[in-house]
């Protein structure tokens, strides 16, 4: 019976005993080990594993798909292998890191990121602006417009040549546009008229003066530093009493008097400094004055509510100086000083202070007061002080008072001013008519038989109101309101002066003199350059 002997492996191999060569007994030793190496070289040759296959992977990447045969292990080697680089914001399915696997599909998608800057014009706009300082009918370019500019950056993203995503990333106005602005002149071209006596007016702060004919208009002074504190007419209009403004030393104005009827007068100094208010005599030959104390806080002085009178010499030197008024306090606003006007007579004057209108008469050389009201609270470094007109025979003074508004409340804060007529002697008083406003600003007619003012159009914010002008007797009767027409612009600036024959009247507006005849409803401009700031008339 024959013996089998099998070994097994990968590789099955089967040995029969009969293939196995068969060694004499009698063999030696070193030739039993030479088989047995055979033997065992044999055996192991034969466990060896078979060569493994590559695989097979689809690329897909810039528009071709392409087989390739690897034997790498992960996505990353066989693209290096396939020689396809990736770029920027590339995308790659599967990952780099994943193992290859037979049939697999590696798809390579191209990311392109792109920038792209629109450029647009804006357009600018046009404006027109009035401008009272340039003649009626005349237009100037102040501004040139230009274009501006916006810049607009987008963001684009292409996946293999598509446009995938488009986002607005920046919108800039890089030059914003400049508007054209044009002016448009508004101010009046003069118109000639004849007038009686000598006008008087601040311009551009210098004084101008005008005889028979609006055409006939002169400067009289040249500095431009007149302070507009007093601008006053001499009764006869021969020769004007002014301020200067003082900008070196202790002093904040100076009074100073110069001749209407020279061609090249020169301004004469009197020599009183601080002068707050100042007005001649009904005959010319004096001028009475109060002064104030300079200080740092506004309005830049302190009333001392004091009154001087003094006569004038051939040579416009100041004689006979009396001290009418020793300085006071004035009680709690007596600080913005008191404002006076001489009586026809030339015996008294009449005196406002912010709390109180009175006469003080020459001879006394005290106060008699006429009426008390609250003192208007303004909340700041004014304070509001009555105007005041005497009736052309010095029985009367038109003034306006402050009284209280309805429904009560603090008297200080009313917004009520109304217009009245107080006997000089104390004797009698009565309202004319009320809530006329805080710059009605009364002016008796020269006959002394109308009495002309302003109402203001919102009376109970008269401060920044513009008015009307309005007429009535002196016993309250045939009040009429008659500039301007209804539904046009009031005068702004509460100031107005009856001519000397009672004919005409002359205002502010739009910083230009308006001259008003008797009888009419349209005014006509009697300057042109704008900037006037007061007038008198005589």
């Amino acid at each position: 019976m024959t013996r089998e002997r099998k070994f097994t492996c990968s590789n099955v191999l089967t040995f029969q005993r009969s293939n196995v060569p068969t060694f004499p007994c009698r063999v030696g030793l070193p030739v039993l080990l030479a088989g047995l190496g055979l033997l065992l070289t044999l055996l192991f040759t034969g466990c060896d594993p078979l060569p493994t296959l590559p695989d097979r992977v689809f690329i897909v990447a810039d528009g071709e798909r392409r087989a390739l045969e690897t034997r790498a292990g992960t996505v990353r080697e066989v693209l290096v292998e396939a020689d396809v680089t990736l770029e920027g914001l590339d995308r790659l399915q599967p990952p780099e890191t994943a193992q290859i696997q037979n049939g697999m599909t590696i798809t390579v998608t191209r990311v392109l990121e792109r920038w792209e800057t629109v450029t647009e014009t804006l357009p600018f706009e046009r404006q027109v602006v009035r401008d009272a300082t340039i003649p009626e009918g005349e237009t100037r370019l102040l501004q040139v417009g230009q274009a501006g500019v916006r810049e607009r950056v987008t963001r684009i993203l292409l996946e293999d040549g598509v446009e995938k995503e488009r986002a607005l990333v920046q919108d800039t106005i890089t030059r914003p546009p400049q508007d054209e602005v044009r002016l448009i002149g508004t101010r009046p071209q003069a118109t000639t008229a004849s007038i009686t006596g000598t006008l008087a007016y601040l311009e551009h702060q210098d004084a101008w003066v005008m005889r028979s004919s609006t055409a006939n208009h002169r400067r009289l002074t040249a500095c431009g530093d007149l302070a507009g504190r007093v601008f006053a007419l001499s009764p006869d209009g021969t020769r004007l009493l002014f301020t200067r403004v003082v900008t070196e030393g202790e002093h904040f104005n100076a009074l100073w008097l110069i001749y209407t009827t020279e061609a090249s007068a020169a301004p004469v100094p009197l020599e009183l400094d601080d002068v707050i208010w100042a007005g001649w005599s009904p005959d010319g030959e004096k001028i009475a004055w109060t002064t104030a104390e300079p200080t740092e806080r506004a309005p830049g002085w302190r009333g001392r509510n004091d009154l001087w009178v003094a006569g004038l010499s051939s040579r416009d030197r100041l004689i006979s100086k009396r001290e009418i008024l020793k300085p006071e306090a004035g009680g709690g606003y007596g600080w913005w000083g008191t404002r006076y006007a001489w009586s026809p007579t030339g015996a008294a004057l009449a005196y406002a202070t912010p709390e109180e209108v009175g006469v003080v008469t020459l001879a006394q050389r005290e106060r008699l007061p006429l009426a008390r009201f609250p003192a208007y609270r303004t909340y700041s470094s004014w304070a509001w002080s009555p105007g005041l007109a005497w009736s052309p025979d010095g029985g009367f003074i038109a003034t306006i008072l402050h009284g209280p508004a309805p429904g009560a409340g603090n008297p200080e804060e009313s917004p009520v001013f109304d217009l009245w007529i107080l006997a000089a002697t104390g004797a009698y008083s009565t309202e004319i008519a009320s809530e006329v406003g805080m710059w009605a600003a009364p002016q008796f007619s020269p006959d002394g038989e109308t009495l002309l003012f302003g109402k203001a159009n919102v009376p109970y914010q008269s401060q920044l109101s513009s008015y009307i002008l309005c007429t009535v007797d002196r016993d309250g009767s045939n009040r009429s309101c008659f500039y301007p027409a209804e539904g046009e612009t009031g005068i702004e600036i509460p100031l107005w002066v009856w001519s000397p024959d009672q004919q005409a009247l002359v205002f502010i507006q739009r910083d230009n003199l308006q001259l008003l005849q008797q009888g009419e409803k349209m005014s006509i401009p009697i300057t042109g350059e704008g900037r006037v700031t007061t007038v008198d008339w005589r």
